[in-house]
């Protein structure tokens, strides 16, 4: 790309930004709504193939549309996607400031009370995002901005996100794939399957750097520094900076533990331990964060701040039910209407759909007509389809005792609805639920389907997966190394379970 092309017929690159692995980023300019923008784009040197590159576009709209859904102030707002001269293109509010990276950099570490500042505001996107079932999958000091005002911007979710495509993250070696290895918790670099935990294991990494001004394990050899995010526990911050309060030491060392399960809850949890530190962070030299006075958006903030503390204390009144009468050809044709949309990736648009009729289709038709049942039944994937595990899981738990009746217990479709409602609770970082369905499952379509049936492969890889996630090593070893025999010399999944097994062997 060169300074001066107009992409999508109005945005033009004005000066480029960086350049990476993904691509270019250039700051731009909207010559329609006159405004500078940000412009990233994606090469194609990852999709090998013409039928990968396809896919990849698809998975491409439906991740910058999940993306766009966040509304959140510490996230900036996705505006349009494309492509441009065979490379994909996401346009992105343009944030101006400081990396936290460069921060870190020209000023080693920081004060408490600044480490606190941006980690809580970090804290406060995740919380927001991971209930949207969006993992970031690369928090890491040059993907956190500090804005003039004092607030921080968590930059490319979009971009991890969509980097995230199976084409991308197939394992080779220990700590390939999505994400940077310097911040990558120990389960992602090993599977290459991101979660909540591992989102916060790189929050902890950033705030180790923040306060000691360095990584957690920083070497000059990386793949030895990678190893060590593996093997070795992180060293206790006090050791480092005895001016740091022992409560936070504890918390880093929470978020860094080898083990998921023995990391803090949440995003919100470590937003609460940190809060009470953030205080009156002092100026930091060369670097100018101020506000206007009055700051409208403090003013708006603190009005927000004590509706929520008084007149939200109580609940929300319900949305009224959208009630009326509607006939059988009605329901069919937004049911039709919503499998189009989906199909097209519009996911929220079908669901919308969906919500529209279910209602007054219940009070028409009963809860019991095929029809009814298919509206909740298409509603429940079209959220899984969405990446909206949250509110997916609950849905398809609804449906499968009627699908079960209707098909009978051991078919398929039953079986592979009860394995998405598994995977709903994996995503979510549920993974002792997780686990716990797909052990179950994993009996019953062995009867039903048989072990070597494809469906039942795909659950016992995630099975083997979930243990990762969960830190049991020994347990996944065993249960890939059985799969992979299953496979076979010659299959195309034995290489990929080889590398992970080679990824799972002590001391690697």
């Amino acid at each position: 790309m060169q300074r001066g092309t107009v992409v999508g017929d109005r945005y033009e690159l004005v000066e480029e930004r960086g350049s990476g692995g993904m691509g270019q980023v250039w700051k731009g300019f909207d010559q329609t709504l006159d405004r500078h923008v940000a412009v990233k784009f994606i090469r194609w040197a990852a999709f090998t193939t013409e039928e990968r590159r396809e896919a990849a576009i698809k998975r491409f709209r439906r991740e910058a549309r999940v993306t766009a859904r966040l509304r959140h102030p510490g996230v900036p707002v996705v505006h349009d996607m494309g492509t441009h001269a065979g490379e994909l293109f996401l346009v992105m509010e343009y944030v101006d400031g400081w990396t936290i990276d460069d921060l870190i950099d020209s000023h080693g570490p920081l004060p408490l009370s600044w480490a606190a500042a941006v980690t809580t505001q970090v804290c406060a996107v995740l919380t927001v995002t991971h209930a949207e079932s969006l993992i970031h999958r690369d928090i890491k000091p040059r993907n956190l901005m500090i804005c003039p005002d004092g607030s921080v911007k968590v930059l490319d979710f979009g971009i991890a996100a969509i980097l995230g495509a199976p084409e991308l993250t197939k394992i080779t070696k220990l700590g390939e794939g999505v994400g940077t290895p310097f911040y990558m918790a120990p389960e992602m670099g090993i599977s290459g399957k991101a979660s909540p935990q591992s989102d916060l294991y790189a929050v902890g990494c950033v705030l180790h750097e923040l306060l000691t001004g360095t990584r957690v394990f920083e070497s000059e050899v990386p793949a030895a520094e990678l190893g060590r995010h593996h093997t070795e526990p992180p060293p206790p911050l006090r050791s480092l900076r005895p001016d740091v309060p022992e409560g936070v030491e504890k918390l880093v060392l929470e978020l860094l533990a080898k083990s998921p399960a023995d990391r803090s809850s949440d995003a919100a949890d470590v937003y609460a331990r940190l809060l009470p530190f953030v205080g009156e962070p002092p100026p930091i030299p060369g670097v100018t964060v101020s506000a206007p006075s009055p700051d409208p958006a403090r003013m708006y903030a603190s009005v927000v701040g004590r509706i929520a503390e008084t007149a939200l204390a109580g609940p929300w009144p319900a949305t009224p039910s959208r009630g009326g009468r509607v006939s059988e050809r009605d329901v069919a044709a937004a049911k039709e209407r919503a499998e189009e949309l989906a199909e097209d990736g519009r996911f929220s648009q079908a669901i919308e759909v969906i919500q529209e009729v279910l209602d007054p289709a219940v009070e028409t038709l009963g809860e019991r007509h095929p029809l009814v049942f298919a509206l909740r039944m298409h509603l429940a994937n079209t959220r899984f389809a969405a990446h909206d595990y949250r509110r997916a899981a609950p849905e398809l738990e609804r449906v499968i005792p009627g699908l079960a009746e209707l098909l009978t217990p051991d078919h398929e479709t039953v079986l592979n609805c009860r394995f998405n409602a598994a995977l709903c609770h994996a995503a979510l970082g549920r993974h002792d639920r997780a686990l716990g369905l797909m052990t179950v499952l994993r009996r019953d379509m062995e009867r039903a389907l048989g072990a070597t049936a494809p469906l039942t492969m795909e659950l016992r890889r995630q099975i083997g997966e979930i243990h990762i996630a969960r830190g049991d090593i020994a347990a996944a070893r065993r249960v890939l190394a059985d799969l992979r025999a299953e496979y076979g010399t010659g299959h195309p999944e034995a290489q990929e379970l080889d590398d992970l097994l080679v990824n799972l062997e002590p001391g690697v």
